[in-house]
């Protein structure tokens, strides 16, 4: 019996929800998957799967395999890409996800390089604003911007962004143009809701942080969506740079409070600490650090 080769079998069966979707995953018969998973159940003499004519679903115990099976078989994976990574052309899925915004308007043409750089990579970019678990969703690299939490992730900084606060020519024309963060609460507001603190915008002045409450007439969980609301005239917002630094060189929005600044935002490229890191995600991290070299947007 191929144990390992079983437990891959395995391991599809209860990823894919099934074992026709398993079979088709992995280039091979239904029967075989089937029959793989059914040596495993006999040598370790348990039941792993639960079958009924309509669904697929690990036992507590098939459940518990499979949590060891992962990290197991991924150090493998991991094991012989890095022996292979000095002689072979990096190649498979490799599956990244960044913030939505930042990544239409900034990382497209680096990974088109990177795509045509190494043809064997087959990108899977996952474009999500909401907090990703690299480990549970099989992530090899997210692109984050802003504070780091996860101290079991591996970061390298990218560059970094700053939050500013704009409006439109005709919204200020019509209400005024405030001189102190304090006065943006008589404002009507824009919100990133991606932004953690939401209403709640932070200014520096000297060494001191001012925190304003302000009222937002208009929230949206995109800085793309909430710039072109600002450029409408709905109100002031607090956008990092990335999303409008090019409408207020040309006039569109009017930078407010140069003289109070937000604190500098990192981006950064996480990944799982992993003992052996695979030619294509060493290839990539290198490749977004060298087109994003001393980023600040």
């Amino acid at each position: 019996m191929d144990k390992l080769g079983c437990m891959r079998a395995f391991m599809a069966v209860v990823e894919a929800g099934g074992f026709s979707p398993a079979a088709r995953r992995m280039g091979v018969s239904k029967a075989m998957i089937s029959k793989q998973v059914g040596q495993l159940e006999t040598e370790l003499g348990v039941r792993l799967l639960h079958r009924t004519t309509r669904q697929v679903n690990a036992t507590g115990t098939g459940q518990a395999y499979f949590e060891q099976c992962r990290p197991l078989l991924a150090e493998l994976d991991e094991l012989d890409a890095a022996i292979h990574s000095n002689t072979a052309e990096p190649r498979g899925e490799l599956r990244v996800t960044a913030p939505i915004s930042f990544a239409e308007l900034h990382l497209m043409r680096a990974l088109s390089e990177f795509s045509n750089r190494y043809p064997e990579v087959r990108l899977n970019l996952i474009l999500s604003d909401r907090f990703v678990d690299l480990v549970d969703e099989r992530i090899d690299v997210a692109v984050r911007i802003g504070e780091l939490q996860d101290s079991s992730l591996v970061a390298r900084k990218l560059g970094r962004t700053s939050l500013l606060a704009c409006a439109a020519p005709a919204y200020l024309d019509q209400r005024g143009e405030p001189t102190h963060p304090l006065q943006l609460s008589a404002h009507s507001c824009v919100v990133d809701s991606n932004h953690p603190t939401g209403t709640l915008w932070t200014f520096r002045e000297g060494n001191n942080e001012i925190t304003v409450n302000v009222t937002a007439k208009v929230t949206v969980n995109s800085a793309r969506a909430a710039r072109e609301l600002t450029l409408l005239g709905e109100g002031i917002s607090y956008l990092p740079s990335f999303a409008i630094a090019d409408d207020i060189a040309e006039g569109r929005l009017r930078r407010l409070l140069p003289d109070h600044e937000s604190v500098p935002l990192g981006i950064y490229a996480m990944y799982p600490h992993r003992r052996h890191l695979s030619a294509k995600v060493r290839l990539f991290i290198d490749h977004l650090a060298e087109q994003c070299k001393e980023m600040y947007v």
